[in-house]
Parts: structure tokens; C-alpha cells; sequence
């Protein structure tokens, strides 16, 4: 080893470094850690930027929008009229009640009774509308007859259950009104006065308390709409179990309807197969007959007149198109297959078509039956013309279909001679028999001289057995 490389051994040693020791070397210089985005650490970063501003002014949407919505101020509006309304009725009632006591003991009194009982009957039906407010359809209970001077009134309960209710609703609509209103009156107090000496103070220098009252006043704000709506439909459903129709009363009577319908309809489908029968006998039975002996004088004059054979064939071919024709209108009444096919309408005006008198006939485009609803107006019409042609000795008629709301309206109108009697004779007595088939009514005016209108109303659909009815099915607003 020469003396330089000597040397550069010394000078490392000396300073401790040699080249094959790793250990002594300086630590590799990393670059810093990136700092936290916050989205891969499991947190949600607190910028506001980064928030889903579309959802929140969703929400906030949802929850104030019943405040636009004329739902719930229309039942606060139903709640604060009830709550005057209940105290002033009950106040005239008890004024009313105690002057026809007083002067009970002087006979007067007793011919007061009547008017007491009316005057509330008056302000039952005016909570019975106000319920209308919030959707509700109240119908009135079925009172039993006041007699003369209305001194029986005393004996029925149902007006004594409106007496109670005028009584009990003077307590229940205020405290009704201040349950609805309640978070109304907390918003407002939050906004212009604060809720002083509580945890709410909004005094400007309690910054917290101030941020809890404006979380308080968004929550009364949405939630006020949704509890007027939901106390004014208690309020109105009260009202309905005291002056609405006693249900078991209601299937009762059904029951005596619909058993004392069925008779009609048997003594009307029994009428229908006697004048079946008897067209089948006097019509189309007779045709055959000739035909057939008309067939056989043919038969007989075939080789020695043969004219005369051919004049009896052509007979019995006439014959034979008289009979199809008969058929098919006995056919027309059993079931219209035109009506199937092209409506109302062109059935109706298939029936009028061949009559000796002008009828008119007019039906809206829009009925929207069901089958058995439609069939029901054809045969009504059907009957009713008949009737027309063969009493009334009119020189015009008309037809009209009307829709009117939930029900089909069907108007027979001629100017002949009048009279017609619903109690007599099998015309009328199918038609209203036709008519309480689906729940249907028949109304007759006919005066002496004419002109005789008959008016049919039916359901356009029919109520099934598993489907409730329409007054059962509340038609509330979707207040979220």
C-alpha cells in the first residue's frame, strides 16, 4: 500500500466513518404525511360546501309546507269557530231550557217544549256543517215525529242526545281549540315575546338559548298544521258519534229495505216471465202456427194451383220475418247486446227508433257505469217509454242521462194525458223495483192532464260486499 492510501485509511478511521459501516450513515430524509382529507378517516368534513344543501331544502320543504296548505287553517279555523260556537249554543240553549221550565208551572211552557227542541235541532245541524270544514259528512240522526205543538219531543232520546251534546261541546271545543293551538302559541311566543325565565330565553346575549328556541320554533311551526288537522278531525268524529246516525239503527232499517225489495224484485221478475210468455203465446207462437198452415195449403196447392201455392209461400215468408222481428225485441229485453256494444246511447236510440212519436234522446258522454248499473238504466227507460206509448196517449217525448256527482240520473218526460200511478199497474212498480235493485230511486209526477215525468237515480257503481262505502271513506288531505 503506498502512502497516500495510507493516509485516506488513517483519515476515516480517525473520524470514525469507514465505508463497509451502514449503521453510521444518516437516516433517509421521508417527505411529510399528506394531512386528512376526511373523506377515507370515517368522518364527514365540517365545511359547509361539502353539505347536500338539495337534501336539506327537501326536507325543510316537506316539514313547513303544510303551513301554505289551506288543510290545516281551515282546521283551526274549525277549532276556534267551534269554541265559540259551543259556548254560545249551549248559553241560548240554557237560557231556553230555563224560561220554558219557568213557565211550565204556568201551562205555557208546555207549547215552548216544541221550539226548544227545534231551536236545537237548528244548532246540531250547524255543527253537522262545520264538520264539513275538515272533510267530514255528518248526516242527521232520524228524530221520531214531535207531534202537535212538538210535546212528544220530550220522549225521544235522540233529541235529548243533541241536548247533551250542546252541553258536554261547551267544555270539549275550548279545550279542543287550545290542544290544536297549542304549538301555534308556542311559535308565536318564541317569535315576538321568547319564553322569558325559561332555558328558551331568546335575549340576544344568550346565544344558546336563542339557537334552542329557533329549533323549537321550526318544530312548532311544522308540527302546528299537523296537530290542528289531526284534533279538528277528532273534534268532528265526536261530533258524528252524537249527531250522526246510529249505525246499528242504520243496518237495521237496511235490513227492512233491502227484505221488503226483495218482494218487489220477485214480484217483479214474476210479472217479467208472465209477459214473456204471454208475447211468446200471442205473437210468435200464432206466426208459427200460421206458417205452418200456410206450409201446408201450399203443399196441397203445389201440382193443382201453383200459383196460389206461391202466394201462400210468400205469406209464410213474411210471416216468418214478422216472427225473427218479434224475437228479437223480446231478445232486446231479456239482454241488449247493442248496449254492450256501443253504449247506452245507440240503445236507447235503437229503441226510440221505430216509434209513432218523435222522442228525443240526450245522454252524456262521460257516464262511467258499471254493467248492472247500465243495464238498470236501459230497462228503466226501456219500461218508462213503453208506458208512454201505450197510456199516455202523448204527441212528444224525451229522453235525458245525466251525470250528476256520484249518481246517473235518467228523466222520462211526455206531454200526454198524465195520471200514471206508481201504485198501480206493473210499469212503474218494475221500475222502482229495477230502481231498489242497486240502490236506486223512483219519483213519479204525473198530475191529472199531464205532463208526466218519471225520474230514475242510481249509484254509477255498485257497493261489493268487500268494498266499504263511499260516506266511509274519509277524503282527508296527505298533510306530511
Amino acid at each position: 500500500m503506498n502512502s497516500l492510501d495510507s493516509d485516506l485509511v488513517d483519515r476515516d478511521r480517525t473520524d470514525g466513518r469507514e465505508t463497509g459501516d451502514v449503521s453510521q450513515l444518516p437516516p433517509p430524509q421521508m417527505p411529510p404525511p399528506a394531512p386528512p382529507t376526511g373523506e377515507h378517516d370515517g368522518r364527514r368534513s365540517s365545511d359547509p360546501s361539502d353539505w347536500d344543501w338539495d337534501r336539506i331544502r327537501d326536507l325543510a320543504e316537506r316539514w313547513f309546507r303544510p303551513l301554505i296548505q289551506p288543510e290545516g287553517w281551515r282546521a283551526l279555523g274549525y277549532l276556534f269557530v267551534g269554541m265559540l260556537s259551543g259556548a254560545v249554543f249551549f248559553a241560548v240553549s240554557f237560557v231556553a231550557a230555563g224560561v220554558v221550565f219557568g213557565l211550565s208551572f204556568v201551562g205555557v211552557g208546555l207549547l215552548l217544549i216544541g221550539p226548544f227542541f227545534a231551536l236545537t235541532s237548528v244548532f246540531a245541524r250547524a255543527e253537522r256543517a262545520m264538520a264539513g270544514w275538515v272533510g267530514v259528512d255528518v248526516a242527521p240522526r232520524r228524530l221520531a215525529p214531535a207531534g202537535r205543538f212538538g210535546i212528544r219531543s220530550i220522549l225521544d232520546p235522540e233529541r235529548w242526545r243533541i241536548v247533551g251534546y250542546l252541553a258536554i261541546n261547551s267544555v270539549l271545543a275550548s279545550g279542543l281549540f287550545a290542544i290544536g293551538s297549542f304549538l301555534y302559541t308556542v311559535a308565536i311566543n318564541v317569535i315576538f315575546g321568547g319564553l322569558a325565565g325559561s332555558v328558551f330565553d331568546t335575549f340576544p346575549f344568550n346565544a344558546v338559548a336563542g339557537i334552542v328556541a329557533l329549533a323549537v320554533c321550526a318544530a312548532a311551526l311544522g308540527g302546528a298544521p299537523r296537530v290542528a288537522v289531526w284534533v279538528g278531525m277528532l273534534k268532528a268524529q265526536i261530533t258524528s258519534w252524537f249527531l250522526g246516525p246510529d249505525r246499528l239503527a242504520q243496518a237495521e232499517r237496511r235490513v227492512t229495505e233491502l227484505s221488503s225489495h226483495r218482494q218487489e224484485i220477485l214480484d217483479a221478475v214474476a210479472a217479467e216471465r208472465r209477459r214473456i210468455e204471454r208475447n211468446l203465446h200471442d205473437g210468435v207462437q200464432q206466426q208459427l202456427v200460421a206458417i205452418g198452415l200456410d206450409l201446408g195449403m201450399a203443399e196441397q196447392q203445389l201440382d193443382r194451383d201453383p200459383e196460389r201455392a206461391r202466394e201462400l209461400v210468400v205469406n209464410a215468408r213474411q210471416k216468418v220475418q214478422g216472427s225473427i222481428g218479434e224475437l228479437r225485441q223480446l231478445g232486446r229485453g231479456l239482454h241488449p247486446a247493442i248496449l254492450e256494444d256501443r253504449g247506452i246511447d245507440a240503445a236507447l236510440s235503437a229503441v226510440v227508433s221505430g216509434a209513432p212519436i218523435p222522442i228525443t234522446v240526450h245522454v252524456d258522454p262521460d257516464l262511467d257505469l258499471d254493467t248492472d248499473v247500465s243495464e238498470t238504466v236501459y230497462f228503466c227507460a226501456n219500461e218508462a217509454l213503453a208506458n208512454v206509448l201505450k197510456h199516455s196517449s202523448a204527441r212528444a217525448a224525451s229522453v235525458h242521462v245525466h251525470r250528476v256527482a256520484a249518481n246517473v240520473r235518467v228523466i222520462v218526460h211526455d206531454d200526454g194525458v198524465g195520471g200514471a200511478d206508481p201504485t198501480h199497474g206493473t210499469g212503474l212498480a218494475g221500475i222502482r223495483a229495477r230502481a231498489n235493485a242497486v240502490d236506486g230511486s223512483l219519483q213519479v209526477s204525473s198530475p191529472g192532464g199531464g205532463p208526466t215525468t218519471i225520474t230514475v237515480e242510481l249509484p254509477r257503481h255498485i257497493v261489493r260486499a268487500d268494498e266499504p262505502p263511499d260516506h266511509e271513506r274519509s277524503e282527508t288531505s296527505d298533510v306530511r
